[in-house]
């Protein structure tokens, strides 16, 4: 691990320890002042949490800049946090811990989270924001909230992407495979790349999928099966040692994956180097640093705001998270405020998100860079389009390989 990453990862650590005593504190006992608590179940210690802190540092800094600017008179915000260690085991104990300590909702990050507590959710009529999205957290539509966008619905978009614009050969069809730990993600785009093979047979050859028990970081005999594809979607946090065993043995695909390469940049990079990395292929629904448009510029500011120059540099060196995070917080507190104006601040309440929630649109000067995204009575994931980012040696960045292309719905 580079020298760069090492601070990051321990001014992380830091600040998970300091920042929710000073977010206790604030404004909680001002006479006229509602404190509304915000729960969080994420991974501030686990295998997924070198990704995810900086998801748990933009909430931290969306709760203090709202509560620093007023920008909701008479509400102070903040945060009880629950570290599920990426547990599937500590998920209903999380949840029921962050209720008890007065939450009014729960902002959730890791894909198995939203899932597990979905039919608690619905049972207790209690909103769930999740950010990250499985078709077991939306279908039926419920008390989650899902703030990016379907990783079903997104693999069907980008293998209709990689036949109609990035695979040139016409002399054949391309092969595509799939590899990663057993979490939920991974069945969603499974399933995808099933479905989509069965019905375009003349677009995409399915190889099939290579499932590894989770935890498993060996990548021998998934490298031996995968070695012919032309296309491989190594998904999360296993991604570099797959890269590296498969090129190592003299292979060669063209990688890409849903939203976590981009989060996990600087780890890949530290782990591979940019020459390894060039040409990935990463789906995101949240623009990356590089681009100069309104929400980019908001989670830049408030990153240097909440955070020393080298802290911030660091996060923005590791990649997606914290920005990707910062844009999908925006639409939540913009629901947060909707509801309590429209009940009062003392009447806020679970129902009052949710009323305000299946109403949401995304509106405002800091959505002037994308399509109006939604949620509606029957939809619970917020993003409708994706964009491609490329992983390119020569810049040493991510660039944005195409414009927003809207999810294929069927």
């Amino acid at each position: 691990m580079s020298c760069k990453c090492k601070i990051f990862v321990a001014s992380l650590l830091i600040l998970v320890l300091l920042v929710p005593l000073a977010l206790s504190c604030g404004g909680g006992g001002q006479e006229g002042v509602v404190t509304i608590k915000i729960g969080e179940i994420t991974d501030l210690t686990g295998p997924a949490s070198p990704a995810i802190i900086p998801l748990h540092w933009a909430l931290q800094d969306m709760v203090r800049y709202y509560n620093e600017e007023g920008l909701i008179p008479g509400v102070k915000f903040s945060l009880v946090t629950w570290d599920d260690r990426y547990d599937a085991s500590r998920e209903v104990p999380g949840y029921d811990w962050a209720r008890s300590r007065g939450a009014r909702l729960i902002v959730s990050v890791p894909p198995p989270t939203a899932v597990a507590l979905k039919s608690f959710a619905d049972r207790d009529k209690f909103p769930i924001c999740s950010l990250s999205t499985h078709e077991a957290m939306i279908e039926p539509p419920g008390w989650v909230f899902c703030f990016s966008n379907s990783g079903y619905r997104e693999m069907k978009t980008f293998l209709k992407w990689i036949y109609d614009v990035d695979w040139t050969d016409r002399q054949r069809i391309p092969k595509i495979g799939l590899v990663g730990w057993d979490e939920p993600n991974i069945h969603d785009y499974d399933r995808a790349l099933t479905e989509y093979s069965r019905d375009h047979p003349d677009q995409i050859e399915y190889v099939g999928a290579r499932i590894a028990p989770f935890g498993q970081i060996g990548w021998t005999a998934e490298v031996a099966a995968l070695k012919n594809c032309d296309y491989i979607d190594a998904v999360g946090f296993p991604m570099g040692a797959f890269i590296r065993e498969f090129q190592s043995r003299g292979y060669r695909a063209r990688f890409f994956d849903m939203l976590t390469a981009s989060s996990y940049r600087g780890f890949l990079v530290d782990q591979l180097g940019w020459e390894a990395l060039d040409g990935v292929l990463a789906v995101n629904m949240s623009l990356m640093w590089n681009e100069p448009v309104p929400t980019v510029d908001f989670a830049k500011t408030l990153l240097y705001r909440y955070h020393s120059k080298r802290e911030a540099d660091a996060a923005i060196y590791a990649g997606l998270a914290y920005v990707g995070g910062i844009q999908e917080l925006v639409a939540l507190f913009q629901i947060l405020e909707t509801a309590i104006n429209a009940v009062g601040a003392a009447n806020f309440n679970p129902q009052a998100f949710y009323d305000a929630a299946v109403q949401y649109k995304t509106e405002g000067s800091l959505w002037e860079d994308r399509p109006q995204w939604s949620f509606s009575e029957t939809k619970r994931y917020l993003a409708d389009h994706i964009a491609i980012y490329r992983f390119d040696a020569s810049v040493k960045d991510l660039v944005w390989v195409d414009s927003w292309i809207p999810l294929v719905t069927e």
